[in-house]
């Protein structure tokens, strides 16, 4: 690419410098394919007297033209590798992740924990990375770990992070650095536009998806820090397990409240001579919820969840006449009406089998809309869904819910100190009640 940029001493590459960077972005990706979306993502500049690789925030690789032709250029598997650690900082989004830093952010001890979290995985990879380059070990901190806590680390230590300052530019504003002299600016023109962040984040998915792809075909082969990398970039995003809980009892409720069916009983006002038409009548909302009184629960989660469900119906409009609590282990108690949270009588202690449970609230009259079940999951499920109700699966445990019933919403309810977050999913389309 060629032509004139807006930054100070930046500009396009030149067609030879252009050829030149084609062959070490091919080399690159041949290293380590699963990056090459990453790796054709970028938009390549060239910044004279630069003496390195960098990158902004917005996706552009800057290089010393000095470095792809002439007689100082690297050769192409060194250049590769280089090219390589640049986009580590971009899909890892070293940037983006200062924002979760105590302020002021130690610069010098932040670059240094993202060049050691993304270099023992390049060379892991077999990536030819040049002599010295800053690794885990050249820092004295263990392979594999997370930059955050690197960055804790070295932070400890702060009065010798001098000797691995070499007084060069960075990695530029893309590693969470201090930006380039010469790094242009989101609106630059001329044939150098940047990435947003929706972009990057949607290169990043991809690359996350090729790196699991490529994990699966060979096992073994794939560097252990990638393959967590793109496991957190592609699970669900977490949210407060209260407003999950929230949503997905509000949906299901709201399910239920659409349904509506014709009665005689009160005819229609609309009258037609000689014809007598039944009146819509709107469905009277009944939730049951079914607590696992097994002993492994967590009384602190259990009262919030409990809590949570309290308010949610009442604000959907269900009455405490319809509100019915059934406390289960093994074989399920008599329903209670929810008065109070404070007030329920929370029997058991014995087994668990969240069937009986469930049987006993779908065998009340009239069925309930809704069955809402709290548990730690550790507990055999109904192999079908009760005939008249929807069944909400909240799951209070430390680890993912796991062996619910796909026709069911469930919901994880993290139990344990500092875990608030939880996740929620429908992984079918809830059955039409009868």
């Amino acid at each position: 690419m060629s032509g004139a940029a807006d930054g100070p001493g930046v500009r396009g590459l030149s067609p030879p410098e252009e050829h030149a960077f084609r062959l070490i972005r091919l080399a690159a990706a041949e290293q380590m394919p699963y990056f090459a979306r990453a790796l054709f993502a970028m938009q390549p500049a060239a910044e004279p007297g630069l003496g390195t690789f960098a990158v902004d925030r917005h996706w552009r690789l800057y290089m010393d033209p000095a470095l792809l032709t002439g007689p100082d250029a690297w050769p192409v598997v060194t250049a590769s590798a280089v090219l390589l650690h640049e986009v580590g900082h971009l899909i890892r989004d070293h940037a983006g992740r200062t924002g979760s830093l105590p302020a002021p952010v130690h610069g010098l001890a932040w670059n240094l924990a993202g060049d050691a979290e993304i270099n023992d995985d390049l060379l892991a990879a077999g990536a030819p990375l040049p002599a010295g380059v800053v690794t885990p070990g050249a820092l004295g901190l263990p392979d594999q770990g997370l930059a955050e806590d690197y960055y804790e680390q070295l932070l400890a230590r702060s009065d010798s992070l001098d000797r691995f300052d070499d007084g060069g530019p960075g990695c530029g504003s893309g590693s969470g650095g201090p930006a380039l002299p010469g790094e242009l600016p989101w609106e630059a023109a001329a044939g150098l536009p940047g990435l947003g962040p929706a972009g990057a984040d949607l290169v990043r998915r991809a690359v996350a998806r090729d790196v699991k792809e490529a994990a699966g075909r060979g096992r073994g082969t794939m560097p252990a820090g990638l393959d967590r990398w793109a496991s957190r970039v592609l699970a669900p995003p977490a949210v407060p397990w209260q407003q999950v809980l929230r949503g997905a009892v509000r949906a299901v409720i709201a399910g239920a409240a659409g349904r509506a069916d014709y009665t005689y009983r009160r005819p229609s006002r609309h009258r037609v001579p000689g014809v007598i038409r039944p009146a819509m009548r709107g469905v009277s909302l009944s939730v049951a919820v079914v607590v696992d009184t097994s002993g492994s629960m967590g009384a602190e989660q259990l009262g919030a969840a409990l809590s949570e469900i309290g308010g949610v119906t009442a604000a959907a409009g269900v009455s405490r006449d319809q509100l019915y609590v059934l406390a289960c282990d093994a074989a399920a108690a008599a329903p209670q009406r929810i008065r109070s949270v404070s007030g329920i009588r929370l029997t058991g202690g014995g087994g668990t089998d969240m069937r009986a449970g469930i049987g006993a609230a779908a065998a009340l009259r009239p069925a309930p809309n809704v069955i809402i079940v709290l548990t730690d999951g550790d507990t055999p499920w109904p192999e079908r869904p009760p005939p008249r109700s929807r069944l909400v699966c909240a799951v209070i445990s430390p680890d993912p819910p796991r062996g619910t019933p796909e026709w069911a919403v469930t919901v994880h309810v993290p139990d344990g100190p500092g875990k608030a977050h939880g996740l929620a999913r429908a992984r079918s389309p809830v059955p039409e009640l009868a």
